[in-house]
């Protein structure tokens, strides 16, 4: 669970820390990211799942009230206690008794026994780190989902962040990735399992973070596992 103390969490991209001194506690119910991307619904509402599943890096709970429907337990977890914070308070009171939050870096071992979860979903995140950190996460991913277990995963690529002057925003550190050099890297990453690949584009979306304010587009990759 979360600790009482509040506080924002500052970013540090030279330790792989990516957030964006935010309080998102205090933002509206909205998340701060844009709308839940259709794609994503659409495979929430048609994929099997079931038990207990692990929203890996949450942020503000895009797609995580989604989860919580289908699931028996959604542990979400996330660098960002204010986040997380957020994240309790959009959750509708009928759902609240299936959620548990978990402050964690997800760049560092998992604080969860190997094949913990039935499922564990992450979107928005893993593109911000370089493929051997990335592999690192997905390791850990790997050691706590059950042998039978599924992944759902989205990869952004090909990203812009355009000022209103027109200057661009560069995070430090940030592989941003192409298209075919992501598909090409997680088609490695996922040999070992039967999965599904979408690829689209993401329009034009304002973010405003405090006094900063862009416009963010890129491709994405949505990608998910399954058994027969």
């Amino acid at each position: 669970m979360i600790n009482d103390a509040h506080a924002i969490m500052k970013p540090n991209e030279k330790q792989n820390i990516f957030t964006d001194d935010v309080d998102y506690a205090s933002t509206p119910d909205d998340s701060v990211w844009g709308a839940e991307d259709k794609a994503t619904n659409d495979l929430l509402q048609s994929a099997n799942i079931t038990g207990k599943w692990l929203n890996l890096c949450a942020g503000d709970g895009r797609f995580n009230n989604r989860l919580l429907i289908r699931a028996d337990q959604v542990i979400a977890a996330d660098i960002d206690e204010s986040a997380l914070r957020k994240l309790i308070r959009i959750t509708p009171k009928k759902l609240k008794n299936k959620l548990v939050t978990k402050e964690m870096n997800v760049a560092k071992r998992f604080t969860f026994e190997d094949g913990a979860f039935d499922g564990v979903f992450c979107v928005g995140t893993l593109h911000l780190f370089p493929k051997q950190i990335f592999k690192n996460i997905f390791g850990e991913i790997e050691r706590v989902l059950k042998h039978d277990g599924q992944i759902i995963m989205d990869f952004a690529t090909d990203i812009k962040r355009t000022y209103p002057d027109g200057s661009l925003w560069i995070v430090e550190n940030e592989p941003n990735y192409t298209l075919n050099e992501a598909l090409s890297f997680l088609k490695v990453i996922f040999k070992n399992y039967k999965f599904n690949i979408v690829t689209n584009k993401v329009e034009p979306e304002k973010v405003k973070l405090n006094n900063r304010e862009y416009v963010f587009t890129s491709n994405y990759i949505l990608i998910n596992t399954f058994t027969d």
